[in-house]
């Protein structure tokens, strides 16, 4: 009896692995081309580094604009002490020499008394005569309403007041008082102060002033 044919054994099939330029290619000796693979690698790597380096920036970038921006410094200004004058550290110095150089010259300041630091209204006479004579004065005259005024024009006086004055004077226009700055007057406690009464109802010569020459200023010293 004739046995049936074996059927024939199915041959193997050997995996094909897929082709990838410049890594299968082999050479006639059969090794790999590694150059191409090694460049691949090591571009990808730079790449790699610039966008970490770039977003890192990025990130430092952003943080700084926004933070507060940092106030500028400001600019002190430091005095010259050679450009400062006494009249700018004593608020008494109330005129120089040089502005009080002609006979009848004046000057309206403001008295700063030192204990209570109260300002009054003041007023400083060169005086004629011998040396530097000046007068001081308030013009704030006691129990009166009226500022007083030192009045250089003879002709307004005469006009005025029908007083035939023959140099300045100092005037009280609410009680017509005429007070002369060349006479002086006694108080009740015996003193004796500048200003004294020629003409008017006024109670007592003006407030005077002490002042003080110190090299070319004059100084208000204290007040009566």
């Amino acid at each position: 009896m004739q046995q049936p044919s074996r059927p024939a054994a199915p041959q193997k099939v050997a995996p094909v692995m897929p082709r990838i330029p410049g890594v299968n290619d082999k050479t006639a000796g059969g090794q790999v081309q590694w150059k191409p693979l090694i460049a691949v690698i090591v571009a990808a790597g730079v790449c790699v580094a610039g966008f970490a380096y770039w977003l890192s920036y990025r990130r430092h970038k952003d943080q700084q604009e926004s933070l507060p921006a940092a106030a500028a410094p400001a600019e002190v200004s430091i005095p010259d002490p050679s450009s400062a004058t006494h009249a700018d550290t004593d608020p008494n110095v109330i005129a120089t020499v040089d502005e009080l150089e002609r006979p009848w010259s004046s000057k309206k300041f403001n008295f700063v008394d030192p204990q209570t630091h109260d300002s009054v209204a003041a007023m400083v006479v060169h005086l004629p005569g011998s040396g530097q004579s000046f007068w001081a004065f308030s013009l704030n005259p006691p129990f009166s309403r009226c500022q007083l005024q030192f009045v250089a024009d003879l002709t307004a006086l005469s006009q005025r007041f029908a007083f035939p004055a023959t140099h300045p004077m100092v005037v009280s226009d609410c009680e017509g008082t005429i007070y002369d700055p060349l006479k002086m007057a006694t108080l009740p406690d015996g003193s004796w102060v500048r200003g004294d009464i020629v003409r008017g109802s006024g109670i007592r010569p003006p407030i005077a002033i002490q002042v003080q020459v110190r090299g070319r200023e004059v100084v208000a010293a204290r007040m009566e």
